[in-house]
């Protein structure tokens, strides 16, 4: 079985930031964070999916393409194919959980069978997958989800952007 390995999610925000030619003030306003944000930040730092959407959002990338520049990073790929979109991508946290649901639905896993692997609580699961919590989901937590079903974090990304609910 494949080992799992956490993204570096701060070497792909300060790659984003220097292919914007902005500097972190002016790179944290549009993104709408704060500029402290990306200054405290290190390599562990674990954006909410949110947080990446309004990354993603100033340098016009897929989100999918700001995962798979993280798992370059982590050297988990050593190609990247910059995916640009004309349009913003945006989930928002309810939509999110839907979309993992689905994507497990039509992976034929069960919740007890996501418990097992990624090592989060099955009531967590139950809870998010049927929007009794409507949380920002951290990217750990995808990163999780993504190795359970057997995908890296930009592919469970496409997935969820081209999964229909």
């Amino acid at each position: 079985m494949k080992k799992y390995v956490p993204l570096n999610y701060y070497k792909a925000l300060l790659y984003l930031i220097k292919i914007s030619h902005l500097s972190i003030d002016d790179f944290a306003k549009k993104a709408k964070i704060s500029p402290s944000l990306i200054r405290h930040a290190n390599d562990s730092w674990n954006p909410k999916y949110s947080t990446v959407e309004r990354i993603c959002s100033v340098v016009n990338i897929s989100i999918s393409c700001f995962f798979l520049i993280a798992e370059n990073e982590s050297g988990l790929t050593n190609s990247i194919t910059m995916k640009y979109v004309i349009k913003t991508e945006s989930l928002s946290p309810k939509e999110l959980c839907l979309k993992l649901s689905q994507v497990r639905i039509n992976r034929n896993l069960s919740e007890s069978q996501i418990a097992k692997i990624s090592g989060i609580n099955k009531t967590n699961i139950c809870n998010r997958e049927h929007c009794k919590i409507n949380n920002n989901i951290l990217c750990s937590t995808l990163e999780k989800y993504a190795f359970s079903y057997g995908l890296s974090m930009s592919a469970l990304i496409e997935k969820i952007y081209n999964e229909k609910i």
